[in-house]
């Protein structure tokens, strides 16, 4: 439910046209690139979420919504993303640039 949360957010906030659910590859496009969105949730022990690097898109959204509720988005475009050896990027959400 929360990662449908992400994905609404991201397409009210930044008018990324969603994928039907469930669809392979990315969650949805923003203008010609495909965006993955990824929502770090209230209960989670951090605020970390993995990043499947063999999936096709070229931004990440990256959602973040507080035990209060809040939300809050991050967009990033792939080539910002830190190089890493293998196909899983854990990313920060303190690491992350503003919103």
């Amino acid at each position: 439910m929360y990662g449908d949360i992400g994905e609404l957010y991201g397409a009210i906030t930044h008018g990324i046209k969603l994928h039907r659910n469930y669809a392979q590859g990315s969650d949805g496009r923003l203008g010609n690139d495909l965006v993955e969105v990824k929502t770090i949730t209230p209960f989670k022990s951090n605020d970390q979420v993995t990043l499947n690097l063999k999936r096709n898109f070229s931004m990440v959204f990256l959602v973040k919504i507080t035990s209060d509720f809040e939300v809050r988005g991050k967009l990033i475009p792939r080539k910002a993303l830190p190089r890493v050896k293998g196909d899983k990027l854990v990313l920060e959400w303190a690491d992350i640039g503003s919103e």
